[in-house]
């Protein structure tokens, strides 16, 4: 049986990257077993976050910049995410 599921994951110092316990158990895997991944990295789209805000149509790079690690730090603090 495949089962497929999508999560967010760090790449970790030594390589290896995490999965959530809640993910491994939906999956029914056991530690030591082979997976499948497919790998995205995250992009900021400035396009698309300037068309969702179009009052920041004139803000520079670095204004930008600054919301966006905003939005980085409430997502990792569990606060809620933006989608573009």
């Amino acid at each position: 049986m495949r089962k497929v599921t999508t999560f967010k994951a760090k790449y970790l110092e030594d390589g290896h990257l995490s999965i959530p316990q809640a993910v491994a158990g939906s999956l029914l895997l056991r530690k030591g077993e082979e997976v499948q991944i497919a790998i995205e990295r995250e992009k900021f789209d400035k396009n698309g976050f300037l068309r969702l805000f179009g009052i920041w149509k004139e803000k520079s790079e670095e204004e930008v910049h600054f919301y966006r690690e905003i939005l980085k730090e409430r997502e990792a603090f569990g606060r809620g995410e933006v989608e573009l």
